[in-house]
């Protein structure tokens, strides 16, 4: 029928009220226990009625009571449950990262005392200096460290590790510096294999990101895989018996002629992170009766210093 409501309370319009008299009738019999319940030396037949009929009805009301208190309770102590989870969770997160930091600290120490006890085997002045930055686009090619000009740092100076030869310095200013990797193209180092003395010259090679192309500089000449490459100290930017790397693959020379081959640098220069610049390289040694090959290193390394 239009405009009739089918709510329940509205079709049963006596049902609320019914519920709410046996509540009051029901509080009314608690109060009831509550009045007989005093010390007396005896009750009437009504009260003594009363009071036998009511107990059950108070001990299910105090049962429930008590219940409900205790589910709140258990409410409350969840919610602090919940929140000092969430305070020793982020305190576990915050242990976690300064544990991580205080690790770092310990393992650039470690490196650096290691950097350090070799620096003071070199017989010529060296500075500590961090990798500070790095071109991705030429990754192997040049790093940038956290020394220049303020601390003695100059254009064209020996980089190294304890590891081996690193580069040399491309650019400086005045508290960073760039850092020409042997990987890189543009690098030319004078070298000279441990086992046979035989000088070579060491470049980068982009056609083998890596790795260095090595270079005999006389015909008559012996390269072996596994043959160790130093610094032979000509040329004036690189000082003598520094590791370059070991001879890892023989290739046929340019246009076919002779043999050339791939060189390892003992550098890993993917983890590389602290390095020493070497302030004053030595003089070269004095040679009066030099090789053409000793020349020609000369030159190649002199034109790598423009």
């Amino acid at each position: 029928m239009a405009g009739r409501s089918d709510s329940p309370v509205q079709q049963n319009p006596g049902g609320k009220r019914y519920g709410l008299m046996m509540a009051a009738i029901l509080l009314l019999l608690v109060a009831l226990l509550f009045v007989t319940s005093g010390e007396r030396e005896a009750l009437s037949p009504p009260e003594s009625a009363a009071r036998e009929m009511l107990t059950p009805l108070a001990r299910v009301f105090f049962q429930v009571a008590s219940g409900i208190s205790g589910a709140i309770r258990t409410v409350a102590n969840l919610q602090h449950l919940v929140r000092e989870n969430d305070r020793l969770y982020l305190e576990i997160s915050r242990l976690m990262a300064e544990n991580a930091r205080l690790e770092e600290y310990r393992l650039e120490n470690a490196r650096l005392r290691k950097l350090l006890g070799f620096q003071a085997t070199l017989e010529y002045p060296t500075s500590a200096a961090q990798i500070v930055g790095r071109d991705p686009s030429n990754w192997l090619d040049t790093v940038t460290i956290n020394k220049g000009t303020s601390q003695g740092v100059k254009k064209n100076m020996a980089v190294a590790t304890m590891e081996g030869l690193v580069g040399r310095v491309l650019s400086a200013s005045a508290h960073t510096a760039t850092v020409l990797l042997i990987l890189d193209p543009r690098s030319a180092v004078g070298g000279v294999v441990q086992r046979t003395r035989t000088f070579v010259l060491v470049e980068g090679d982009p056609g083998r990101p890596g790795l260095c192309r090595v270079k005999p500089l006389t015909q008559d000449f012996d390269l072996q895989v596994g043959d160790r490459v130093l610094s032979s100290g000509l040329g004036g930017i690189y000082p003598k018996g520094l590791v370059i790397g070991n001879i890892v693959e023989l290739v046929p020379g340019k246009y076919g002629v002779g043999t050339e081959a791939y060189l390892k640098p003992a550098v890993d220069f993917a983890r590389l992170e602290e390095v020493l610049v070497i302030t004053r390289a030595p003089e070269p040694p004095e040679a009066p009766d030099e090789t053409d090959a000793q020349n020609q290193m000369r030159s190649t390394e002199g034109a790598a210093r423009k």
